[in-house]
């Protein structure tokens, strides 16, 4: 916003012009009137110059011989002569002018008697006399240097304000509540809003409401109404979402004082600053889904290793076994996490999950063979457990337990009355004789029951002459790299 109050100088101008009429008159008068006039002009604070058509000096005011520190009477000398040779060079042009009857105005800078540089305002106005014609000039001479300094040290603040605004990222405006608009917007405005200083400047109320969120409207309402009963300085700060050009919204943080009031104390302006924090927004509602997630996570992860621990640490059983067990299913726990990891916990493929959970274990004795199928989280953490359990118990007392002895690892994908079903099978061959046991251990236990919850299917165990068979059949969702058959 760029100063154009310039009313003090125009009504300054207005009386400079009553003066200049008065002395055109004075001059067809006799002498006496004349010089009646010249005594009142004489004490003008501002420069009063009367010459002849010839450019000779008729009348020279106080005020001037002063500013241009003219020695002695001036009547009769030349202007060329008697000013400053830079100021009468300037006044040439002018007066050529005002010989074709215009007024003309120019701006100088003149040195006083201390020396010290002063801009002036000169205003020439031919003189006429009747059918006499122009018979000669007045030029009145106006001191505007502490308004010109003034108005440098405003646009000097002007241009660093806009050196900063360029650099700083948020937009800054003022509101005018009287008319609804925009009363000042800064060049930023187009980066935070996505609309241009102009268009903003141009919009009309209903259309400067209409950029912000319906649901968040009320905010600003709120937030200006109590502005203006807070003391002045005291800056209101809310969020809102304000639509962009493609008709997407983004948060922003408003930062908002009174900038000026009536003489009742209510606001007529305001400032505010408006600062872009999308990306911070949804950095937070990522962040809170995280630790949400994460909370959720460590209690099913502390939930599964109190029931490892609680079915490991058995009193019939050798503590050292005990211990080989436990930290066996835990590090099994911990490969299945280190993979959903990788995957930002969004799942995990099952070939990957089987080659962890067998990496323990002769992977040259486990033959592995299936199409690419994704589990879920939850769901993959059940199957590592499971698998787990199953390569444990061919370690022991199965297939792995002794040199000949192999497995087979195969699964499908199918589609059931339109329901996607995963079916795994565990196949021991070559292992020592197999008999069924006379109760269910931890490990079936953990097989069965992990199946049944996290994957919501069924383990069949099939205790067969040749060696364990286990059959997992569980729902899935058809989602790629999903092939069924």
């Amino acid at each position: 916003m760029k100063p154009s109050d310039t009313s003090g100088l125009e009504a300054e101008n207005a009386r400079l012009r009553a003066r200049v009429a008065e002395l055109e008159a004075a001059m067809g008068r006799p002498p006496a009137d004349r010089s009646s006039l010249y005594r009142l002009t004489d004490a003008a604070p501002w420069g009063v110059l009367v010459t002849d058509l010839e450019g000779r000096i008729q009348y020279a005011n106080p005020a001037l011989k002063r500013w241009l520190h003219m020695a002695g009477p001036a009547t009769g000398a030349h202007f060329e002569t008697a000013l400053h040779r830079p100021l009468a060079t300037q006044l040439l042009p002018a007066l050529a002018e005002a010989r074709a009857g215009h007024q003309t105005f120019l701006e100088a800078k003149v040195a006083d008697v201390a020396g010290d540089l002063r801009h002036v305002r000169l205003q020439v106005t031919p003189r006429a006399a009747g059918a006499m014609g122009i018979t000669g000039f007045v030029v009145t001479v106006y001191d505007v240097t502490e308004w010109t300094r003034a108005l440098e040290a405003v646009q000097e603040k002007e241009a660093w304000f806009d050196r900063v605004n360029a650099v700083a990222p948020s937009a800054y405006h003022v509101f005018d509540f009287v008319t609804g608009r925009a009363f000042w917007v800064s060049g930023r405005i187009d980066a935070v809003y996505d609309i241009s200083p102009e268009d903003m400047m141009a919009l009309r109320p209903a259309e400067v409401r209409d950029l912000i969120h319906p649901d968040d409207r009320h905010r600003i309402d709120t937030h200006m109404k109590a502005l203006g009963a807070l003391p002045d300085g005291t800056v209101a700060e809310f969020e809102i979402r304000a639509r962009r050009r493609d008709g997407t919204y983004r948060w922003l943080l408003v930062r908002a004082v009174a900038f000026e009031r009536d003489a009742g104390g209510r606001i007529v302006k305001a400032l505010s600053s408006a600062s872009d924090i999308d990306e911070r927004r949804r950095a937070d509602e990522r962040q809170a889904l995280l630790i949400n997630e994460l909370n959720h996570r460590v209690k099913n992860t502390l939930a599964a290793v109190q029931s490892i621990a609680r079915q490991s640490l058995r009193r019939d059983r050798d503590p050292q076994e005990m211990g080989e067990i436990f930290t066996a299913r835990l590090i099994s726990l911990s490969a299945a996490h280190n993979v959903l990891t990788r995957e930002s916990w969004e799942g995990a493929g099952l070939r990957e999950i089987i080659e962890v959970a067998m990496a323990p274990f002769d992977a040259s004795r486990i033959a592995v063979k299936g199409p690419d199928v994704r589990l879920g989280a939850r769901a993959a953490l059940a199957m590592a457990m499971a698998l787990h359990e199953l390569a444990t118990n061919a370690a022991k007392y199965g297939a792995l337990s002794n040199e000949a002895g192999h497995v087979s690892l195969t699964w499908r994908a199918r589609r059931e009355t339109g329901q996607a079903l995963l079916e795994l099978e565990w196949r021991e061959t070559g292992g020592p004789v197999v008999t069924p046991p006379t109760r269910q251990g931890f490990g079936s236990r953990l097989l069965t029951q992990g199946v049944r919850g996290d994957l919501n299917g069924v383990a069949d165990l099939s205790f067969e002459p040749g060696g364990l068979v286990c059959r997992i059949t569980a729902p899935l969702e058809a989602t790629p790299p999903l092939h069924l058959s």
